[in-house]
């Protein structure tokens, strides 16, 4: 398996000789939304060209419609016929964007070698989610590849803590830039959390995105290094990846 980060949630996985785009934001630098009144988002520029981040995608999964996670330069960029993966609450949302090949995930859907189920998580404290509404994760694994969960965008939650006890993933991926909504949050992992979840997950590597892109959030890179610089339980585990960085496994 490998896991490219291209920014912020943005990711592409090729296991199973299926190569998977997650969350595209491609929009360029500053062409985004501002989500805090700071200035616009993204904050960073793509690492790579747009050409190369499409380049033999068979199929984009998409947790959510957030502009971060699938924005208009994205939908417009991507083939009409690229298979879509989502929630089934997304189905009409993006079959009217007038993608031809959206497939809902549910408890389970397979490509070739590769079997993808969502899972729940909460994108914030209770008085944050009607703005925020529902999000998904994914569980994704292939026979001989390491089993890979994908929290989303959501807090360490019971939904989430369940998923690291009772399934065991290999590698847990999760967001990590604690932003905020009109000041209230984490919309997503803190470092606090993010501490919690290497104790819940003692077998698993974790690897935090979502960093240094967004306006509104309140974690850095340098920030959740500190937890690897003091030793803290577990931060051998930790993979804290720069944008277009290639993790193998």
């Amino acid at each position: 398996m490998q896991i490219t980060l291209i920014r912020n949630a943005t990711l592409i996985v090729d296991l199973a000789g299926l190569r998977l785009l997650i969350d595209p934001w491609l929009a360029g630098k500053g062409e985004g939304m501002n989500y805090s009144g700071r200035g616009p988002s993204p904050l960073v520029d793509l690492p790579m060209p747009i050409e190369d981040i499409l380049r033999g995608i068979d199929a984009v999964l998409v947790s959510h419609l957030h502009s971060d996670h699938f924005d208009e330069a994205a939908q417009a960029l991507i083939g009409r016929d690229v298979p879509i993966l989502c929630h089934a609450r997304d189905l009409a949302a993006i079959l009217t964007m007038g993608f031809q090949d959206v497939r809902t995930i549910g408890d389970g859907i397979a490509m070739g070698q590769v079997r993808i189920r969502t899972t729940d998580g909460r994108h914030g404290p209770p008085e944050v989610l009607d703005d925020m509404g529902e999000v998904s994760g994914f569980l994704i694994e292939a026979t001989g590849e390491p089993r890979l969960y994908w929290a989303g965008d959501t807090i360490l939650c019971p939904e989430v803590e369940a998923v690291l006890t009772q399934e065991r993933p290999d590698i847990v991926l999760v967001h990590g830039c604690g932003a905020l909504w009109n000041g209230k949050g984490p919309l997503v992992m803190d470092v606090e959390m993010i501490a919690l979840t290497l104790d819940l997950a003692p077998f698993a590597q974790v690897i935090v995105t979502h960093l240094d892109a967004v306006d509104h959030a309140t974690v850095s890179r340098k920030d959740l290094r500190r937890l690897i610089s003091v030793g803290a339980t577990g931060a051998d585990r930790l993979v804290i990846p720069d944008d277009g960085e290639i993790l193998t496994f």
